[in-house]
């Protein structure tokens, strides 16, 4: 995974940053620069993917590297801690021991405790140091002398990390990109990669070293040369149509290079061959990146990408996302103006500006910082924390459960992005469904157009009638023709397989043998140890058969009750007392159940959540 890049001493005067000494930590797999128009992003991205001698980028840090830099912060942590016996303190003692602690520790956050820790170190000064005794500041002097010498070495070993760029594999996809030829030749259209001459002649003069630019334009004869290639090159052309029709068009497609046309055709499963161009410019977006990206999936990839959201639906830019973090060979460095982007998971933003006449590159990972960003590309907040629909429910365990059963039905979908999922605490549903006494849906919508509503029935056998308030938001749910489950069972664990739920509380809870009662409607989150020791109680609870015996008589007594009747009765309720029930784990119980997987079986539940993926299938359309 990259780490960082290191920019020379020629491109420093160009670009700043908050990095020390050209280098940029905090890098994922997929790293995003945004900022307002002109402040240098696609320059940015340009830079790295052209400049051979000037740019480092780091993967990994040599281990004996490591170990020296460690070596530095341990022997000026020695030379601290011998001040400190003549009172004198460093004021920032404990940060620069936890960045040395943490060399070799934290793998993710190396770099930038390597750089944090070259920092402290270059800038060490005597007010940072508290002293009660003047006459010995001859010996800070003394340490701050050799603290500067060890420095030095530390910038040494830091100077030496990272490979050239000349060692990488590159594509560059600019945003002047298309799949059929342009540029007018008589009555034809020239073959020229005219895109490419462009981009070339604005950007790119000087040779590219292990660099491609692709624009679109050439995937004619790519998949051409490929298709009359060996056996490996047409079986790449197969498995790149089989990964569009999974991931991107859901239906078997065939790519043809025309021999009689100079685009290529395409067939989609169910429908007449026709040229790529009559596809929608999202499709054709989406086949112009993914088509560089899964034919060089298998070596490792730097890719750069303009403005990757061009003619993309918002839906369509997750779909991007998502395939791009498929290939982990690659590693890609995005300009977008999208919010999709920016809030992506596994993702790394940077912030850029212009800070007197450089282009300023910030690293942000704070929620606040990205709605400023957004503000910046004229988003609202909303824009990038709401999804397209969301599901309250009561809990945290009943979060978990519908997580696996809305992936059962279909894993494309994605929490968080497709949907979200909000827990409201059992009874406290009034508070975002009333307002002054009467139910309404006002709070909800006002949060988002696309809800739904699931509520345990809490009743505790078949016959019992559902609560009245319960039914009455059922009603207001189905009046506004959103999506309301009331459950017939209890709860939402009722409806997961007995032997299931039982394994997991024993697993979760570390118990052999249990007693949970296993009926329909009956409380599973409460179950009865049978492994530990019986202990008596002198309260015994009579069954309601006997207690209906006793009520006819209407003076209280036992009459017509046989002493043997009563003798057996009390041994099954002294019994009973030895019972002692435990309640469950509940996030700990769904989260082993989800872990190890199980089916859903009841009919119920089956029809409810295919009629809730549909809701929220219908709402992301």
């Amino acid at each position: 995974m990259l780490k960082g890049i290191k920019l020379n001493e020629s491109l420093q005067k160009d670009f700043t940053g908050p990095g020390y000494f050209g280098i940029l930590a905090n890098f994922k797999q997929l790293n995003t620069f945004v900022g307002a128009n002109n402040s240098g992003k696609s320059r940015f991205l340009r830079t790295l993917f052209s400049y051979s001698n000037e740019v480092k980028f780091i993967f990994e840090i040599d281990d004996n590297k490591l170990k020296q830099i460690a070596a530095i912060g341990k022997d000026i942590l020695n030379l601290m801690n011998s001040l400190e016996r003549f009172e004198i303190t460093y004021k920032y003692k404990l940060k620069y021991e936890s960045l040395v602690n943490s060399i070799n520790q934290d793998n993710n956050i190396l770099l930038a405790s390597i750089l944090d820790l070259y920092w402290y170190t270059s800038t060490l000064e005597k007010h940072e140091f508290v002293t009660n005794n003047n006459t010995l500041e001859f010996r800070l002097i003394q340490f701050l002398n050799n603290a500067k010498v060890l420095s030095n070495d530390l910038k040494s070993y830091i100077d030496k990390i990272g490979r050239e760029n000349n060692n990488f594999k590159k594509i560059y996809i600019p945003i002047l990109r298309g799949l059929r030829p342009i540029a007018e030749k008589g009555e034809t259209f020239s073959n020229d990669n005219i895109y490419l001459n462009r981009t070339k002649h604005d950007y790119f003069k000087q040779n590219i070293s292990n660099g491609d630019i692709f624009t679109g334009l050439s995937i004619y004869e790519n998949v051409k040369k490929l298709l009359l290639g060996d056996e490996n090159e047409r079986n790449e052309i197969k498995e790149f149509e089989t990964f569009l029709a999974q991931n991107v068009f859901k239906k078997k497609i065939n790519l043809i290079p025309k021999y009689d046309d100079d685009v290529l055709h395409i067939k989609i499963e169910g429908e007449k061959q026709f040229p790529i161009y009559e596809l929608g410019d999202g499709l054709q977006t989406l086949i112009i990146i993914l088509f560089p990206i899964f034919i060089n999936r298998k070596k490792q990839h730097l890719i750069f990408i303009e403005e990757p959201e061009t003619h993309l639906h918002p839906k369509w830019q997750r779909l991007l996302y998502r395939a791009m973090c498929l290939f982990d060979n690659h590693s890609y460095f995005i300009s977008t103006h999208s919010s999709v982007f920016i809030n992506s998971s596994n993702n790394s933003i940077f912030i850029v500006s212009k800070v007197d006449g450089k282009t300023n590159l910030h690293h942000s990972d704070i929620k606040t910082e990205k709605i400023a960003i957004l503000k910046d590309l004229g988003y609202k907040p909303n824009d990038l924390y709401q999804t397209n629909y969301l599901l309250w429910v009561e809990g945290q365990s009943d979060k978990i459960y519908l997580n696996h059963f809305i992936k059962s039905i279909d894993d494309s979908l994605i929490e968080g992005e497709d949907y979200s999922i909000m827990f409201y605490g059992g009874s406290s549903y009034r508070h975002f469904l009333e307002n002054k006494g009467e139910l309404n849906l006002e709070f909800i919508e006002s949060l988002n157009q696309n809800y739904a509503l699931i509520m345990d029935s809490d009743r505790t056998k078949a016959t019992e009638r559902y609560s009245k308030k319960k039914k009455n938001i059922v009603e207001l749910f189905k009046k506004n023709k959103a999506y309301c489950w009331l459950t017939r069972l209890r709860e939402i664990e009722n409806y997961i397989p007995i032997r299931d739920f039982k394994n997991a509380i024993k697993s979760v809870h570390k118990i052999k043998n249990i007693e949970i009662d296993d009926s329909a409607f009956a409380d599973r989150c409460k179950f009865v140890n049978l492994d530990a020791k019986p202990s008596f109680k002198p309260k015994v609870q009579l069954s309601n058969k006997l207690f209906s015996q006793i009520q006819k008589n209407k003076d209280g007594s036992l009459k017509g009750i046989s002493a043997t009747e009563i003798r057996r009765e009390l041994e099954i309720s002294i019994s009973n007392t030895k019972k002692t029930w435990n309640t469950i784990d509940k996030i700990k119980v769904a989260e082993r159940l989800v872990k190890d997987g199980f089916e859903m079986q009841n009919e119920e539940l089956l029809k409810r959540v295919n009629e809730l993926v549909a809701d929220i299938k219908k709402a992301n359309s």
